[in-house]
């Protein structure tokens, strides 16, 4: 989404302590539409690859390349890429030189001011690296008849994807647009991948259930303790009585016993 404007370099052997630049001062995203796409587009990519070590997912950072004679050129940034295969871990730039791989998916969140590097910059650049995968978002339908758009590299060009929806065979997930945002499917089991907000109603929303289920589970343990503690008494209380009537018996036993005496005597 962002342009680029940090200057050519020298080839990377002939310097190796060259500098690099992380920023061009732009701002992240064109809108808050933009940026809540983006970041809500991150937050998926990267829970569901969070387990594992070799997907490395990010966006909005220079990712520096070599030309066919090593020399270093411009750098892109794109708004969203991921990559199999390098560790996950952070970075300031990615050099994809020193990594050994390029970019896989690349997501693009388009506006007027990056149209025309979007269409058609990028789209060489990222065909020239071999990104398997190039999808471009443009929330507002500005500059493209639909929001999506999706390519797939093929005999090293870009074949475009159809369809409703569009789907990923590197990420394994479609993308959809829905209410204005980019969204992501697991087609294996139809859910859709959560943003930020969705994931903290869902955390929310765990908290408050797993609060009511303690309030009830505490409420049965203290009825189960009434009933205990009501059994218990009950029970004392039939043992009182039955201590009661083996006394009451044993003493009318006795009398008997007694009575009979005094009338052996009399006889």
């Amino acid at each position: 989404m962002s342009t680029i404007s940090a200057p050519l370099t020298k080839p990377f052997h002939h310097d190796p302590e060259e500098y690099l630049p992380e920023s061009n001062g732009k701002p992240m995203a064109e809108t808050d539409v933009h940026r809540d796409n983006m970041i809500g587009l991150l937050h998926a990519l990267k829970e569901k690859f969070r387990d594992d070590p070799k997907v490395y997912v990010t966006g909005n950072i220079f990712v520096y390349y070599l030309d066919a004679a090593g020399v270093r050129q411009t750098p892109v940034s794109p708004d969203i890429f991921v990559v199999h295969g390098v560790e996950k871990k952070d970075r300031r730039i990615y050099k994809v030189d020193e990594e050994g791989k390029a970019p896989e998916v690349v997501i693009e969140l388009t506006s007027t001011s990056t149209r025309v590097e979007d269409l058609v910059t990028k789209h060489y650049i990222y065909a020239g690296l071999k990104v398997r995968e190039y999808f471009l978002f443009d929330p507002f339908r500005e500059n493209m008849q639909t929001a999506l758009h999706g390519f797939r590299l093929e005999g090293g060009e870009y074949v475009p994807l159809s369809g409703s929806y569009l789907h990923s065979e590197v990420l394994g997930l479609d993308l959809r647009v829905e209410e204005g945002q980019l969204r992501l499917y697991d087609p294996q089991t139809g859910e859709r991948l959560r943003t930020p907000e969705e994931a903290e109603d869902d955390r929310r929303a765990a908290e408050m259930q797993a609060a009511r289920e303690l309030k009830a589970r505490q409420a049965a343990e203290a009825k189960a303790a009434q009933e205990l503690a009501a059994r218990k008494a009950a029970e004392a209380k039939a043992a009182q009585e039955l201590a009661a009537r083996q006394r009451a018996e044993a003493e009318l036993a006795r009398l008997r016993e007694e009575l009979a005496r005094l009338s052996d005597k009399k006889a």
